[in-house]
């Protein structure tokens, strides 16, 4: 029996005001998975004392890649825990205890500081996107950084101070860099030297898939392991994330032609069966044993609820990437998709149930929609874009909201939001990642239909934090794409307006960063509304200005 990855925790959508639910997997060589795995995971309280029943007796099967043909072959373990909450927020430790006979597991050593929130209390969030290199000569520039993964020991030293802590950690996109299996599978590296028309005819080898398979779990089971980077908090704070290109691989859903070939389908399945097993947290099969996934066929829209004494926080993140594609009709035009008609549907079923709780109107509420593409940023026009085609950028610039072709669905997805924010009263933020630079948007309504108890204008806020560990963009490469984008107030339908805001003394922050959010009163009059605040935490800067979003004032009562 031996580590292969983790431990890694999970956040469960089953909290209540008196637990903190979440899950912990292991992903371990060397174990049966039709039998129990011979560990048992215990957690501690400050005094070392173990805290009996906070996990289940039995670890269950989250993945099984025993059978690849890889050094990184093995079986994804879950165990499930629920912690009591105290009056005030707390820190548990756990380990991994062999049962009796079985011999200890090497290279897992107790892992402390994993913080529950006090009852009835908030989870406060650590928010991070573009966690690697597209390039080799991206990751070469990271290497040569003083602090190549300095933003996440902030963040580390940041948890472990012992006046905070994080008890949630979202993922905006681009958790795992895996475009370098264009290079480590040799049948990639032959298929990439064809022309476009041998590619879409070009028969699979024989065991193609499960050889991509193995390649995306070796990226997982080397970019996440370390003392450094994400790994640490990867086994102390609970995670949701997202997915964005570069979890598949640079560009995936804007290659046009090439998405249909059977070679980009296997591509995608290997990587979305990894993106379950390693980000979700394990496989949507039954048996947990690998099975063909398809481009459309399922979505990832994730949900979590949390429910606090005088405010609830609901985080949504966005699937941006299953059902994105482009479909050519028998009239030779060409439809572009972000997102499946299967996700829009299960985003409308929530926002009804979110909207028919018994607490709407009646306690303060804020919605986190994750976006891993910002609704709001450049714009490049129609000449820019043509110009990016020319110099082989097409797949950049369609892979933006703000792309030409997506913008009748951004603006079906901005009105969605307002829609949400005014029926279920509540305060929506939206918080973003992809584009290496920090940078703050606003999105205005004056449509009557949005508007709050008399209020003239409603307001959406956005937040992108990117990248973590990605190398910011160059200067004058940064100066050359704002010159062809638009940046100022646009006009959409029905009365709404986006604008980019500036971040402290410039419109964007050109370093690497991460975002914090928490939320919290700024007084203790009646008046004083339960505040989301988000604030960029910058490699280099000290960023004094925050995001502040505040709650509608609730409906007067009869």
């Amino acid at each position: 029996m031996k580590k292969l990855l983790g431990p890694m925790l999970y956040v469960e959508d089953s909290q209540t005001p008196d637990t903190w639910s979440f899950s912990v997997n292991l992903y371990l060589s060397g174990t049966d998975p039709a039998g129990p795995v011979p560990l048992r995971l215990v957690f501690l309280d400050a005094s070392g004392t173990e805290l009996s029943g906070a996990v289940e007796p039995r670890a269950e099967v989250a993945a099984d890649f025993s059978s690849l043909k890889s050094p990184a072959a093995g079986v994804l373990w879950k165990w499930r825990v629920s912690v009591p909450r105290d009056a005030a927020p707390k820190r548990v430790a756990y380990r991994f205890v062999p049962t009796e006979g079985a011999a200890p597991l090497e290279g897992v050593d107790d892992v402390k500081d994993v913080v529950i929130p006090e009852r009835g209390g908030l989870p406060r969030a650590a928010f991070f996107s573009c966690n690697g290199g597209g390039s080799a000569d991206a990751w070469n520039s990271v290497s040569k950084m003083g602090r190549p993964f300095g933003c996440w020991d902030d963040m580390k030293e940041q948890h472990e101070d012992e006046a905070g802590g994080f008890h949630l950690l979202l993922g905006g996109g681009d958790q795992v860099y895996a475009d370098s299996i264009w290079y480590t599978s040799q049948q990639l590296v032959d298929f990439r030297k064809l022309p476009l028309e041998e590619k879409l005819a070009c028969e699979l080898p024989e065991g193609f898939h499960d050889e991509l398979v193995a390649r995306y779990v070796e990226v997982y089971c080397e970019r996440w392991s370390g003392a450094s980077g994400i790994g640490p908090m990867l086994a102390r704070v609970p995670g949701l994330f997202t997915w964005d290109d570069h979890d598949i691989f640079d560009g995936w859903g804007s290659h046009e032609k090439l998405q249909v070939c059977s070679w980009y389908r296997n591509i995608y399945s290997a990587a979305a069966l990894t993106f379950e097993a390693f980000q979700l947290g394990g496989l949507r099969t039954a048996d947990k044993t690998p099975r063909e996934r398809k481009p459309g066929e399922t979505h990832y829209l994730q949900k979590v609820h949390f429910q606090g004494n005088e405010c609830d926080l609901d985080v949504v993140s966005l699937d941006l990437r299953s059902g994105r594609t482009s479909r050519v009709r028998s009239s030779g035009k060409t439809e572009y998709t972000v997102m499946s008609n299967a996700q829009w549907a299960a985003l409308d079923d929530w926002r009804r149930v979110h909207r028919e709780r018994p607490e709407t109107g009646r306690k303060h509420r804020h919605v986190v929609i994750v976006s891993s593409v910002p609704l709001v940023h450049l714009r490049f026009g129609q000449a820019a874009e043509g110009v990016g085609a020319m110099i082989d950028l097409r797949d950049d610039m369609l892979d933006q909201w703000e792309s030409l072709v997506h913008r009748g669905e951004r603006t079906r997805l901005i009105m969605d939001l307002f829609r949400l924010a005014k029926d279920s009263s509540c305060a929506v933020t939206v918080v973003s990642g992809d584009v290496h630079v920090g940078a703050r948007g606003l999105i205005r309504s004056r449509n009557p239909e949005h508007l709050h108890h008399g209020l003239t204008e409603a307001a959406i806020e956005q937040v992108t934090s990117s990248a973590i560990v990605h190398p910011p963009p160059g200067l004058l490469q940064f100066l050359g794409m704002r010159m062809l984008a638009a940046e100022g107030v646009e006009d959409l339908p029905s009365f709404v307006e986006t604008e980019l805001l500036p971040v402290g003394s410039d419109r964007y922050l050109r370093e690497r960063n991460w975002l914090s959010l928490c939320v919290k009163r700024s007084g203790n009059t009646p008046s004083s509304r339960p505040k989301l605040w988000l604030r960029w935490e910058a490699e280099h800067t000290s960023v004094s200005m925050q995001v502040v979003v505040e709650p509608p004032p609730l409906a007067p009562r009869s």
